[in-house]
């Protein structure tokens, strides 16, 4: 019953009231507000941004994924885990972080001589910049996706191709290729759900030059006209939906049939010995990260350490002014993180209480209606966020009924929100761990009369506790950074780090927003390193970078 609750609160009823709203005119209603110039025009960009990052993060993420996987190339974790950091860290980050790095007044550009003359256009704002800073972003989502599928193809097989004189270039594209050609699909259709809902890049790097998608659309349009226009952001966000729910129920069913397909008893090991060319492999992949991901968060560094943005940053301009500024002063921002830290704490808290349960029922149901269920927890994650926070206002514009009280404007409605969206993902490991658990001592409790709080308290969670505190920081490193489901959602008072990041930057207060970027990224690699120190202790691949990285493996 309880999980039947949670469901019907966190997901049927958003979703349900989104599209209440956007065909409360009927399908002529609908169409009327879809059938307008601006959202043809966003409705291009979205697709051709989407489509454009999705094949540059197909082509890294792949590589990426070959390279750590099928070679013997040391220091695999490092790389998967700097990797997934890139992924893990908000995209409005990374895209001010690339921002700052190849603008005219970049401090990094400056120091070394190589800054474009004052008044030339950021190269990064725009179609381009949206383009490549997504495809990075979402590269680490390709390699994820492509580990899963290496590990499910048997070593035997490579072995025996090898045992054949196959040369490991051959082993790549006659046999590893071909099986992972369902993951390769399931990937591609996953950054580009991931790209049309994306938020946070093109609102840094496309609204200032007045390139538009979707989402910004949706913004725009309710930051403009408020709550009266609430019926047509509706239709949007449908429309929105219709393209990212496609995607995710292609790539289930293509990711379904691969899994059933393949099982591997023994796990695929690297099998490419460089040799000679290990040294020059290691540093050609040490250096694209370095250019992609460190240099970027090098730039935000030195933005942060100046008196103002465009200032060459030297011994001389060096100062930690801004972050005494942004972490103690500054109204907005000591509010701001105040306020991610709660919201975020107190998400990750009582979702690590009701996945508990989740678990516990999920585990015991027979498989159709598990997977219906699981797909009903996963939908406020799989449509963009900032659909879910239409649907949010939808739901809450109105006092509740019998109480009458409102939460709308209140950091009730992004608590209620961040439960929606981040339910998925504090599950998902703690699923994983529930089903390791031996049935006879839980069985043998019951026997003992045991009640099922009890059962729940005194045994079960001892158990699976590593898993359900991993599940609470990853909830916590998500929410702390989010903005596309509080940047519709924050009111006076409510200001969420994302929304003061994007209110610095508008304001023209670069070295600010980099502050708060880095001190953001700064909480970011705690956590993921307080993840790091649970690894052995959690189910196999619960960490991303492990499952990307290969535990187990054996690296030369």
């Amino acid at each position: 019953m309880a999980l039947v609750v949670f469901i019907v609160l966190f997901s049927v009823l958003p979703v349900g009231r989104l599209l209440l709203a956007a065909f409360d005119d009927g399908l002529a209603g609908f169409w009327q507000v879809i059938d307008a110039p601006d959202v043809w025009r966003a409705t291009r960009n979205t697709l051709v941004v989407a489509l454009g990052s999705g094949g540059l993060a197909m082509l890294v993420g792949t590589g990426f994924a070959l390279v750590l996987s099928v070679t013997t190339i040391r220091a695999a974790t490092a790389l998967a885990f700097l990797m997934v950091l890139s992924l893990m860290i908000a995209p409005q980050i990374s895209a001010l972080a690339f921002k700052t790095l190849f603008g005219p007044a970049s401090p990094l550009l400056k120091l070394a001589g190589l800054a474009p003359a004052p008044g030339t256009p950021n190269p990064m704002l725009g179609q381009f910049g949206i383009i490549l800073v997504m495809g990075l972003h979402h590269a680490p989502l390709v390699a994820i996706t492509l580990a899963s599928g290496l590990a499910s193809i048997p070593r035997p097989l490579i072995e025996a191709a090898r045992l054949e004189g196959a040369h490991p270039r051959q082993v790549v594209a006659w046999i590893l290729l071909p099986l992972l050609r369902p993951f390769l699909l399931t990937a591609a259709l996953l950054v580009f759900v991931a790209g049309a809902g994306n938020f946070g890049i093109p609102a840094m790097l496309g609204l200032p030059v007045g390139y538009v998608t979707l989402p910004t659309l949706l913004f725009r349009k309710l930051a403009s006209f408020g709550p009266g226009g609430i019926n047509d952001a509706a239709a949007i966000s449908v429309l929105i939906a219709a393209i990212a729910c496609a995607g995710v129920l292609a790539a289930g069913a293509v990711l379904a049939r691969a899994t059933n397909r393949l099982e591997a008893d023994h796990r695929l090991e690297p099998f490419w010995e460089l040799g000679r060319w290990r040294p020059v492999v290691e540093f050609a992949v040490w250096a694209f990260v370095a250019l992609t991901i460190l240099l970027p968060l090098a730039s935000l560094l030195a933005t942060s350490l100046v008196p103002a943005y465009g200032v060459r940053l030297s011994w001389a301009s060096l100062t930690f002014a801004q972050y005494a500024e942004v972490l103690f002063r500054q109204d907005l921002t000591v509010r701001a993180f105040r306020n991610s830290t709660l919201l975020a704490g107190g998400t990750a808290l009582s979702l690590a209480v009701i996945t508990l349960v989740s678990a516990h029922v999920l585990d015991r149901l027979k498989p159709k209606p598990r997977t219906l269920a699981f797909a009903l927890i996963e939908l406020p994650y799989a449509v963009p966020g900032i659909v879910l926070a239409i649907a949010c206002i939808l739901l809450f514009i109105k006092p509740l009924p019998l109480i009458g009280i409102s939460i709308y404007a209140t950091p009730w409605i992004i608590l209620f929100a961040y439960h929606a969206r981040f339910y998925a993902i504090a599950l998902k490991p703690v699923l994983a761990a529930m089903a390791t658990l031996d049935e006879a001592v839980q069985e043998a409790a019951v026997c003992d009369g045991a009640g099922l709080r009890h059962r729940l308290r005194h045994i079960v969670l001892p158990l699976v506790f590593p898993a359900v505190f991993a599940g609470m920081l990853m909830v916590f490193l998500l929410a702390f950074n989010e903005l596309t489901v509080s940047a519709l959602l924050w009111s006076a008072g409510t200001e969420t780090l994302g929304v003061a990041l994007l209110s610095l930057e508008d304001s023209g207060l670069g070295s600010e927003a980099a502050a708060v970027a880095v001190s953001a990224t700064l909480m970011v690699l705690a956590l993921m390193l307080a993840m790091q120190a649970l690894a052995r202790r959690l189910p196999p691949d619960a960490l991303p970078w492990q499952a990307l990285a290969g535990r187990g493996q054996r690296r030369s």
